[in-house]
């Protein structure tokens, strides 16, 4: 079944489209309603220039209702591993369904496979400006995209998800999964919980919690969890939909699948987590790994484990990226999007925490990667059709900041 994640944009399209081409590591590309210039080595440039001028000159970058304007949105489409999707069916796919929904707009489709098994995925950039009216794009139903995007794997017999959490799809690949939940909490956990009594299924929870946000393959998974005192193993082959089985090594008859602790910790949703490409230094974060597993420092692993989490969660590439959100987020004097202002002191600090774990240890690097000379010598969008507009090419502040970072990132 593919997945579909969201990242709005608040900035322009240059480091976006840095990123994607960086290094050649994009295998294909398809445009909708864009004329791109093409590199003699068959990379494309451009796409991100058009982008931002088009969207300048219908004023569709400035701040709407008195908030940040959201100037593109970043799709990202992830083929399942066991489907053994291609390149030409994922652009047919991606295509189809960008079509269907954003054919009024300006799309980039640039298509990687710079993951562990080489599984080509789509990153589906679109503009925020309709080239009919020039209105901006608004998505009133989101999860729509979803369940069309899962109606088409159904029609082109791909694995897929259907809308109904309740319900198990035999005619599904694999099945679907349990709960669409973070925390699934059963009755027995939840009375427990009330009376403030010990829950073992909690405490598998917080162990595997703690191992997802340091691992990044499966068998780092299951060595921290090993050092957590969890022994991780599959449940039969004839279940209706194959999982992780999590036991207490204390106990092995408690026993839970990973999709009733939360969708986070079952066998699809970690091998999806598994196979994108992090911005950590990732030998660097197994070194401090194996020197908590080393000496048994749990408290530690838990540590890096918080700080990792709130770095994943807020889409964090650098320490001037976490910087940047700091000043922003003290000068407001509050998180974007909390439910109350007193939790902002708490949130704040939590991404301090992490900041503090990132310099320490040198997880992530002190600034964005530099900017990539193009054709014309200098660094930034290139010329299109639109014009020369040095307006609309000068970078901000903000636009030097983090590549894919929403405003509902803050809240979390």
């Amino acid at each position: 079944m593919p997945l579909v994640k969201c990242i709005n944009g608040h900035t322009g399209c240059a480091a976006t489209e840095r990123y994607l081409e960086r290094d050649g590591r994009a295998i294909g590309h398809d445009f909708i309603n864009l004329a791109c210039i093409e590199r003699e080595d068959g990379s494309v440039i451009g796409w991100a220039a058009e982008m931002d001028e088009f969207r300048s000159l219908y004023g569709n970058d400035e701040p709407y209702r008195g908030k940040p304007a959201i100037t593109y949105r970043h799709y990202i489409v992830s083929p399942d591993l066991a489907d053994k999707i291609d390149l030409e069916r994922l652009r047919e796919l991606s295509i189809a369904w960008a079509q269907k929904h954003f054919g009024e707009y300006q799309v980039a489709v640039v298509y990687h496979d710079d993951n562990e098994h080489a599984i080509p995925h789509a990153h589906i950039v679109v503009n925020n400006t309709n080239i009919e009216t020039g209105k901006r794009l608004h998505v009133p139903q989101p999860k729509e995209l979803n369940r069309d995007l899962q109606q088409m794997a159904r029609e082109r017999e791909l694995g897929y998800f259907t809308d109904r959490p309740s319900v198990f799809n035999r005619r599904a690949k694999g099945g679907e999964a349990r709960t669409s939940q973070r925390e699934h909490k059963g009755k027995a956990e939840r009375r427990i919980e009330r009376e403030g009594g010990y829950s073992w299924v909690a405490d598998i929870r917080e162990r595997a919690r703690t191992a997802r946000a340091l691992s990044n393959d499966e068998a780092s998974y299951r060595e921290l969890l090993g050092v957590l005192g969890i022994e991780l193993s599959l449940n039969s082959p004839n279940a209706r939909r194959r999982d992780y089985l999590y036991a207490l090594a204390n106990h092995p008859s408690r026993k839970v699948g990973g999709e009733k602790l939360g969708w986070p910790y079952g066998k699809g949703a970690l091998e999806h987590e598994w196979l994108t490409l992090s911005p950590f230094r990732e030998e660097k974060l197994r070194e401090i790994a194996e020197h908590a597993i080393l000496i048994k420092d749990l408290d530690e692993l838990r540590e890096m484990a918080r700080a990792m989490e709130t770095i994943k969660e807020c889409h964090f590439t650098s320490i001037a990226d976490i910087d940047w959100t700091i000043g922003r987020l003290e000068k407001q004097g509050r998180v974007a999007d909390s439910q109350s202002v007193d939790d902002a002191p708490e949130k704040l600090e939590k991404i301090r925490h992490a900041r503090r774990f990132a310099a320490d240890y040198s997880i992530l690097p002190a600034k964005e990667p530099k900017p990539v000379w193009n054709l014309w010598g200098h660094s930034g969008p290139s010329p299109t059709r639109w014009g020369d507009s040095s307006e609309s090419r000068s970078s901000s502040r903000s636009q030097e900041r983090s590549v894919d970072r929403s405003r509902d990132d803050y809240a979390r």
